[in-house]
C-alpha cells in the first residue's frame, strides 16, 4: 500500500510527539491510582492519607510529596457521588412503592436518611478518584498568580 504524498507520521498517534508534557509526578497504573485515591490514600504513594478531615485535602503528601492540592477536584465529585448513589437508591424506592407495600412517611424519612449518609461516604471517595485521576494525568491547577 502506497503512503499519501501529504504522509505525516505525527498522525500516527495522538496527541503528537512533542505536544504533550508528560506529567512531573509519576503514578502507577489507571487501577492502581484510582483506588487508592478511593481509599482515601495517597494516589502516588498509598502510604498517607490525602484528606487533613472530611474533604480538605493535604497540599502535599506527607510520604512523598506529591502535589495533591494543586488538583482541580471541585465539581466533578458531587456529580459522580450522586449519579452513583441515586441509581442505587432508586431500586430501593421502586421496590418500595411498586408492590403492595406502600410505606408512609417513616419510610420516606429513612430512605432520605440512607440517601444522606451514603452521599456523604460516596462523595469522599469520588473526590480521592478525580485528585487520583487529576496526578496521573498532570493537570494542575492555574496558578492565579501568573
Amino acid at each position: 500500500m502506497d503512503k499519501p504524498q501529504d504522509y505525516h507520521p505525527d498522525f500516527e498517534s495522538w496527541p503528537p510527539a512533542g505536544t504533550h508534557a508528560k506529567p512531573e509526578w509519576a503514578a502507577d497504573s489507571w487501577p492502581v491510582t484510582i483506588g487508592r485515591g478511593i481509599m482515601g490514600r495517597c494516589p502516588s504513594c498509598g502510604a498517607a492519607p490525602i484528606f487533613d478531615g472530611y474533604l480538605k485535602v493535604h497540599e502535599r503528601c506527607l510520604n512523598c510529596a506529591a502535589p495533591l492540592g494543586d488538583m482541580p477536584s471541585d465539581d466533578a465529585p458531587p456529580y459522580i457521588a450522586m449519579l452513583v448513589v441515586l441509581h442505587v437508591l432508586a431500586l430501593f424506592v421502586v421496590f418500595f412503592y411498586k408492590g403492595y407495600y406502600h410505606p408512609g412517611i417513616l419510610m420516606a424519612g429513612v430512605l432520605l436518611a440512607m440517601l444522606a449518609l451514603i452521599c456523604m461516604a460516596a462523595l469522599r471517595m469520588a473526590k480521592g478518584a478525580v485528585i487520583g485521576i487529576m496526578l496521573k494525568l498532570g493537570m494542575k491547577r492555574e496558578d492565579p498568580n501568573g
